[in-house]
């Protein structure tokens, strides 16, 4: 591995499946048409999570999966001073599942 892209071993501190859930749906949020699945899973009312996290959470995760992973630190840093921070965010990522994905 090289420093570019070595997983840092505390962040946060994310436990693994924090890092993984993170690291994941950046990598589906790249591609547009699963973006816009995404968005529709996360918003359907049969989603258990859709109500709290369009009213609470939309805003702070899309903008999280929207920036680097070297903008983190600093991501972490502005949420904190809103009373939240990267891993409270990070846990909010609602799941995909169900047949109406």
């Amino acid at each position: 591995m090289t420093p570019e892209t070595e997983i840092p071993q505390t962040r946060w501190p994310l436990l693994i499946h924090d890092q993984t859930r993170l690291e994941y749906t950046r990598l589906l949020w790249k591609r547009p048409h699963v973006r816009k699945r995404l968005f529709a899973h996360w918003a359907d009312p049969r989603h258990p999570y859709a109500e709290r996290f369009s009213e609470q959470y939309l805003p702070h995760v899309v903008k999280l999966l929207e920036a680097s992973p070297a903008d983190d630190q600093a991501l972490d840093t502005a949420l904190r001073e809103q009373g939240l921070s990267l891993r409270v965010i990070v846990r909010e990522i609602p799941p995909v599942f169900g047949s109406f994905y």
